[in-house]
């Protein structure tokens, strides 16, 4: 091992109190100082990957929603999507070991895809990965700056030979999803929608779809990423969604649509503000109103059987479950957060949605589900999943989602807020120095360990009635315990949390 290397592995056993990085959520984050070996590391496993197939493979560089000293890895397989778990465990052996064993290969060299966001750490962590993909002996080709969602649609999209030399196209990615919405919208859409960038990757590449929709659909950007060093800084949609704040140059004008995306591009929260008050739309109704729709389609031709299903999460607003599972008749199923777990789930269903309350999400749908839609003579159903972004979550694909069922169902944005009523929620953080000790249900609805500490909670929630609920996790992306809270009172919820949150605070020593 480079000695450079080895005293950034020795830095990051430190800093971790002696435990290495895992492979959670959103792949590898850290401090961007602790991650050069980490990444080095990333580019000769996903090299050495890309050699067994045919298909090409992708690494994003990026914390997303992550303060902006922080950066991390993700690997894209060639479908987009998420590792399995074995691949997960497999990055974590290799990474972990001391020495580097370059295993035998079926071929003699592969092709990884690199793409990075905006942050200052990412161009060099950039480099390493590809010196690292070039170590294995495979081919690194560098996508520049591009959004999350974006570079694992690219793999997608090469791999199904939609497209090809995608490193000299990147615009094809505005140019495939912007013809598909071309052909659902029939009339220009009225008034105005506000986009906040995060100061990330996602503004700036809103203005390519700003430019070829201008005839349809007016979009203003704001924190669209010219001040890069104030990324999250007062803007979106994590700020918008956990501080439920108006994110910074924002300009009220009731006529306007309001739409926040976070670092990377794959969140997306809508909202609007009236008589001094801030309104926010969560991924449940995102969940919610694509269902409306594809529900309402699919009635059309009682014949044509597909199974449709919700994936949430235990931050998912109980409300919503019980009008998914009353009113839309539609089967609702809950996984641990991550849209990993989510994105796995919702592939059971012919028709699977899945939004984590943060507002990253996807509508995927089985390789025949498309066919029968034209044998059925739904065209305009077949379009709108089309338009989905079948990669991973993607919050510019979903605006225009958005926008288009807004626009065809003829409702506003408080209409939509008004399909159900939401009970008084609570989502708060407390950072800690070991977020490993808890343990939680598979669903994470439940903690289970330390078993002191759920007697401890479970002795706060007895002096309540069971419509108030908590529940406490570990971040899969950061070095944070996250507690949600919610019941009818929103006074008794905000006492729940502190209640907890102090008990934690003494628990954990912090």
């Amino acid at each position: 091992m480079d000695p450079q290397l080895r005293d950034e592995h020795r830095q990051l056993l430190e800093k971790n109190q002696k435990q290495l990085l895992t492979y959670g959520t959103s792949g590898f984050r850290e401090e961007s100082k602790y991650l050069k070996f980490v990444g080095w590391r990333v580019g000769i496993f996903i090299g050495q990957m890309s050699k067994n197939t045919t298909l090409k493979l992708g690494v994003m560089i990026t914390a997303s929603h992550n303060k902006i000293i922080d950066n991390g890895f993700k690997i894209v397989p060639p479908k987009g999507g998420m590792l399995s778990i074995e691949e997960e465990q497999n990055i974590e052996i290799f990474y972990k070991s001391e020495e580097i064993v370059q295993s035998e290969t079926q071929y003699d060299t592969g092709i990884v895809y690199v793409g990075r966001d905006t942050r200052p750490s990412s161009e060099s962590l950039c480099q390493i990965v590809l010196d690292g993909i070039k170590e294995a002996g495979a081919i690194g080709i560098n996508l520049g700056i591009v959004t999350t969602p974006q570079c694992a649609f690219l793999v997608y999209a090469t791999n199904l030979g939609l497209v090809n030399q995608i490193e000299s196209n990147q615009q094809f990615f505005v140019e495939y999803f912007c013809n598909i919405f071309l052909q659902l919208i029939k009339n220009p859409i009225k008034g105005t929608l506000v986009i906040d960038g995060a100061e990330g990757v996602g503004g700036i590449w809103i203005k390519y779809f700003q430019e070829k929709l201008a005839n349809v659909l007016t979009i203003q950007r704001i924190n669209y990423g010219d001040e890069p060093h104030l990324l999250n800084d007062g803007c979106g949609s994590e700020f918008v969604q956990k501080e439920k704040k108006l994110p910074k140059n924002f300009v009220y004008d009731p006529t306007y649509r309001y739409a926040s995306l976070d670092g990377d591009a794959d969140r997306l929260v809508y909202y609007y503000f009236e008589q001094n008050k801030l309104q926010i739309i969560e991924g449940d109704r995102f969940a919610i109103l694509f269902a409306m729709y594809i529900k309402q389609q699919l009635q059309k031709k009682p014949d044509l059987k597909l199974s449709i299903g919700i994936i949430q999460t235990a931050y998912a607003n109980s409300a919503s479950t019980k009008y998914i599972t009353e009113n839309l008749g539609i089967y609702a199923k809950y996984a641990p957060t991550g849209v990993k777990y989510l994105h796995r789930v919702a592939h059971e269903f012919d028709i699977g949605i899945y939004f984590e309350a943060n507002g990253h999400g996807a509508v995927i749908y089985k390789d025949h589900v498309l066919s029968q839609l034209k044998e059925f003579e739904l065209f305009e159903l077949e379009l709108f999943l089309k338009l989905s972004n079948q990669a991973v979550g993607d919050a510019i694909i979903n605006i225009l989602m958005t926008e288009f069922l807004l626009n065809k169902l003829e409702i506003t944005i408080q209409d939509w807020l008004l399909i159900y009523q939401d009970y008084p929620a609570l989502s708060t953080k407390l950072y800690v120095k070991n977020k490993q000790i808890i343990k939680t249900n598979y669903e994470e609805t439940t903690l289970i360990e330390p078993i002191d500490l759920k007697q401890k909670v479970d002795e706060i929630m007895s002096k309540y009635d069971k419509s108030y609920r908590t529940c406490i996790r570990p971040s899969g992306t950061e070095n944070v315990v996250r507690i949600h809270s919610e019941g009818p009172q929103v006074e008794i919820v905000k006492e729940i949390d502190f209640r907890i949150n102090e008990m934690l605070k003494s628990y954990m020593e912090i």
